[in-house]
Parts: structure tokens; C-alpha cells; sequence
């Protein structure tokens, strides 16, 4: 076989061996998705792309083992139509879906809902207080996009939340409650609240149903609001003055 045969097979080989590593992947985390208790993902894998990958996949490789056995050109019609087949694959794949799907992970959904619910409820406290309404902190979940958790292949179907109090942390035990549901855990004198979240431990793709983490960004915190500056007997704030500043020179 000339280098002129073996540049052809061996780049079409390659095209075939990442349409292998990509739809044999999407394939079986699908089927896993399908079986575990919770799947953490953005989006599915479409499971008839997948097959279409792997059939593909498959196929080319019979055509390609077939021409470097014969020493077929590569011109042979069996492997102009797997290069075709293949390109044709992968551009339905990137273009045309992939500019209908969400490029946020599914870690960041988490993240941002986690601090959607923290930063609203931070913005509602009191200087007394911070807000324990459960329908109050169910509107700031609104808008934040479909939950990034699967159940034996079916989607979460909406973010919730769970009010805790008298707690002393943020909850690290998820009790009976779905994934996608955060935890609003507020201290015995309810000046301060913390936000957790269900899905899988550490944010693990595929895993069992867990507090995602108690840890750094995982976890998010709710304050009081800073007192009200002090009225004066008039109705009229008192001012605040600053220390005089000490003279340079005589």
C-alpha cells in the first residue's frame, strides 16, 4: 500500500474513532441515566443521535478495514459516502442543534440557583429578621431555567423549596425531598439563614440522592438587614460626623 493510500484511511480512521469516543459516550450515559437515582445533567443525550453515531461508527469501520484489505483508491464510493455520512453527522450534531441547547452546565445551574435564593432572601431580611415566607422565597426561583436533575431519565420537573428552622448550619440531610429542591435553614434567633441544595454528592454526574456539599460556594448564607440609622427627636436622621481632621501647620 503507497503513503498516498495510508494518509486517506488513516485520517478517515481517526474521524471514526472520535465518532466512536463522542456517540458511544452520549449513548451510554443515556442508558445510565436511565438506571441511576439521579442523573445531574443540562441536557439529556439524545438517544437516536447516539444510535445514529454508533451505526455510523460501525458501518465505517467494516468500509474502512474492507479498503485497506482491497487497496481500494481514495476515491472508492464506500468511502467518499462514510466521509459524507460522518461530516454530515457531526454538522447536524454542532450546528444545527447545538445552537438550540443551553451552553450553561449543569453545575452552574445549581450554583446560580443556590445564590438566586440566597441574594433574594438577603434583599428581603429585616433588620429583625430574615423572611421565613415560604410562597416569598418560591419567587426567587422564578426564571432560573429547567432543573438540571434527572430522576430514572425523567427531568425534574421545577426548582422548590423546603423551610427548616432552628438550625444550626446549613442542613446537610435531605430527608424524603426531590432533587432540585433547596434547603432554606433558618437559626434558632433568626438573624441569619443558610441555603442548600439536593441533587447528587458533589455534584457527581450520576449518583444517589444527597446534599450536593455544605461547603464554600455550596452553600448559600442570608443576613439580617443593617439597622436603620437612628432618628433624631425632630423626626429628622441624626448626622454622622467625622472625626475632624488635625491642622497641618499653626
Amino acid at each position: 500500500m503507497t503513503p498516498l493510500r495510508v494518509g486517506p484511511i488513516v485520517a478517515r480512521a481517526a474521524l471514526l474513532g472520535f465518532l466512536g469516543w463522542l456517540y458511544g459516550g452520549d449513548l451510554a450515559r443515556w442508558v445510565q441515566a436511565q438506571t441511576a437515582e439521579v442523573a445531574a445533567l443540562s441536557e439529556l443525550p439524545k438517544w437516536w443521535l447516539s444510535l445514529g453515531g454508533v451505526a455510523v461508527t460501525a458501518g465505517g469501520a467494516v468500509v474502512l478495514a474492507m479498503a485497506a484489505a482491497r487497496k481500494k483508491p481514495s476515491g472508492w464510493p464506500p468511502l467518499r459516502l462514510l466521509t459524507i455520512a460522518a461530516v454530515s453527522l457531526l454538522f447536524f450534531d454542532f450546528v444545527v442543534l447545538s445552537s438550540r441547547g443551553s451552553p450553561i452546565s449543569a453545575e452552574d445551574r445549581m450554583l446560580v440557583a443556590i445564590h438566586s435564593l440566597s441574594d433574594g432572601a438577603s434583599g428581603a431580611a429585616a433588620p429583625q429578621a430574615v423572611p421565613r415566607d415560604p410562597a416569598l422565597l418560591a419567587t426567587f426561583l422564578d426564571g432560573l431555567g429547567p432543573v438540571p436533575f434527572f430522576v430514572h431519565g425523567e427531568r425534574v420537573a421545577q426548582w422548590s423549596v423546603e423551610l427548616r428552622e432552628r438550625c444550626a448550619g446549613p442542613s446537610s440531610e435531605p430527608g424524603a425531598l426531590a432533587p432540585g429542591t433547596l434547603i432554606y435553614c433558618v437559626s434558632v434567633d433568626r438573624k441569619q439563614a443558610w441555603v442548600s441544595l439536593v441533587g447528587t454528592p458533589q455534584a457527581q454526574r450520576f449518583g444517589p440522592r444527597a446534599i450536593v456539599s455544605v461547603k464554600d460556594d455550596w452553600v448559600g448564607e442570608v443576613h439580617v438587614a443593617p439597622p436603620e440609622p437612628a432618628a433624631a427627636p425632630d423626626g429628622t436622621e441624626e448626622p454622622v460626623w467625622d472625626q475632624p481632621t488635625p491642622d497641618d501647620g499653626p
